[in-house]
């Protein structure tokens, strides 16, 4: 019988529980495998190979060993590229963070490479770590953004989803629809009335690159309007409301 093969890959924690006296059961975003989920033996030991225990939130190099006949691999180390301090020192940044996470941790799928999704998470977390605590709204838009569009889950901002024509200017984002409609076509569920600004804005979020988002950031009015159209759209792309929504930071 073959030994079990060993992998190593970046890695974000996304989530930890104790599990006997010593140990952890550890969720881990990876870009080439995807959701990994194992058990981090004796991880608690301050001598041992992870350090004292993990902790949410960590980027770092795992190391690890599918096991026959259970999902749960066998972490065998954990090495911290970054700590990401400035998340644990003001409540707002945290709870950006703790909605990032989760959110990435219903978007990874097992042994499903991501690469583009991982990108955008490690990209959330060291800004929102970073940044003024007043910036951790535009930084979860941001991720969200990318993320919905590295799961295929990219809204529709160009055509009415309904007919099939340009949106033009008398539309609405529908999400039950997956994007934009004109409202003399009709949809299904609740819809969100986008005024030509913000629909422009909108557009912009997901098409735009980084450094020209952070050089020109959204105005005030601008992000409220994502923020509704997030706050629509994502429990129908999860088919619930994702953990934490409630207590964002609001812009």
């Amino acid at each position: 019988m073959s030994a079990p093969r060993g992998h190593r890959s970046d890695a974000i924690v996304l989530r930890v529980l104790d599990f006997a006296e010593t140990s952890q059961i550890v969720h881990l975003a990876t870009p080439e495998h995807g959701l990994v989920s194992g058990i981090a033996k004796g991880a608690h030991d301050p001598k041992g190979s992870f350090q004292g225990g993990l902790s949410l939130g960590l980027l770092g190099e795992v190391e690890w060993i599918h096991r026959p006949r259970t999902d749960l691999a066998l972490l065998r180390s954990f090495r911290v590229k970054d700590g990401l301090r400035g998340l644990r020192d003001d409540l707002d940044r945290y709870a950006a963070a703790l909605y990032v996470l989760g959110l990435l941790r219903d978007l990874e799928r097992p042994a499903l490479a991501a690469p583009a999704l991982f990108l955008a998470g490690v990209t959330a977390l060291k800004a929102i770590s970073t940044a003024a605590p007043s910036q951790s709204p535009l930084w979860v838009i941001v991720f969200e953004a990318r993320a919905l569009a590295a799961c295929g889950h990219r809204p529709e901002l160009g055509r009415c989803v309904v007919c099939g024509d340009e949106a033009g200017r008398d539309v609405v984002f529908a999400p039950a629809a997956g994007g934009l409609a004109h409202r003399r076509c009709g949809s299904v569920g609740p819809t969100r009335s986008l005024g030509v600004g913000e629909l422009a804005a909108l557009r912009r979020l997901y098409t735009v690159r980084l450094p020209e988002l952070v050089a020109e950031p959204p105005l005030l009015a601008d992000l409220r309007a994502m923020r509704a159209v997030h706050d629509l759209f994502l429990p129908y792309v999860l088919e619930r409301e994702p953990a934490g929504l409630r207590s964002l930071p609001r812009p």
